[in-house]
Parts: structure tokens; sequence; C-alpha cells
């Protein structure tokens, strides 16, 4: 509950504080290839991801605040069954750019689960609604706002209660700045 707080109260203060300051909005979508860390024989599921950030300048040219609004098809493959578990997940990163055309960027997510197609039996363990992870990556900036980026976020909490599988997913894509 106290992360939920502290994310909600970054975002009031984002939006607070982004008209003052120098900012851009874009697009970004791409592939995810995610699984689940944790006892369990799982494979690799493809799914995509896509959203719109707003990227905010603390230092010009240098240090930006990227919060951003995106869907994620994540979730794994269990011997010929494919779960697949949609979330609305909210990433606010800190992002440095290294020279103009190279940047690093990190920072918490968090999800809310909207969908998945998991069947679960009465009383059984359902997945969990929301997911918190870290979210790690790398951009390549070209002019006009067009970008290439790859990340990996780590999942911190249980998808399903009491089981020790948490998400995993690499993200890569491309974004656009305008």
């Amino acid at each position: 509950m106290k992360v939920v707080k502290i994310m909600i109260f970054s975002l009031c203060l984002i939006a607070y504080t982004s008209t003052m300051q120098a900012q851009k909005v874009g697009v970004r979508a791409g592939l995810n290839i995610s699984n689940v860390s944790g006892d369990a024989d799982t494979k690799p599921l493809t799914g995509f991801y896509a959203g719109v950030f707003k990227e905010i300048t603390l230092m010009p040219e240098l240090l930006f605040l990227q919060p951003e609004l995106q869907y994620s098809m994540q979730g794994y493959k269990v011997e010929d069954t494919k779960v697949s578990i949609g979330y609305l997940n909210i990433p606010i990163l800190a992002k440095v750019y290294i020279a103009k055309t190279f940047s690093l960027e990190a920072g918490p997510q968090i999800g809310f689960k909207v969908n998945d197609n998991l069947d679960v039996p009465e009383g059984g363990n359902k997945i969990e609604t929301f997911d918190t992870a870290l979210a790690g990556g790398l951009g390549l900036n070209f002019p006009f706002g067009l970008g290439i980026n790859a990340r990996y976020v780590m999942g911190l909490s249980e998808i399903v209660k009491d089981s020790k599988a948490k998400n995993q997913v690499i993200q890569l894509g491309a974004s656009f700045k305008f």
C-alpha cells in the first residue's frame, strides 16, 4: 500500500511540475518476451506492449524523468498451455543521456492486471491484480524523435499468491517523441 501512495504522489507531483518545465510527449511499442521466475518449469511467451510517455527535463540535456502508461501482454508457457496476462503498467523512470544518441533508464513500475486467460477452479489461486517491478534499459535515439530501445523488467511481487513466480520481461521496441 505504501508503494501505491508513493506512486500516486509522484504522478501528482509530475502533473503539477510538468507545466513549468521543458517536456516531450511520445509513443512507444514493441515486442515482449516474458516468463516467470520460480520453481515451475515454464517457457517464454511472446507478446507486445504499447503506450505513451512524457519526458520531463530535470537537468537539460542530461537527466530526465519519464513517466509512462502502457498496456503490456505478458505471461508464460507451461506444457501445451499459454498463460497470457494483460497489464496496465505505470513505470516512472530516471533517464540519463550519454551524448545525444544514447540513453540509460531505470526505475520502479507498478502494474494492474486488466485480463488473463487462466481458468481457475472455484477456490483456486487466481493471478494477483497488482504487480510491482523494477525496470532498466537503454536506448538509441535518432534525429527527428525516433528511437529504438531495450528494457528488462524484473517482477518483485508474486503473480499467484504463495507461488514464488514473479514476472520477468524483456522489451524490444521503438519510440517516437513529438
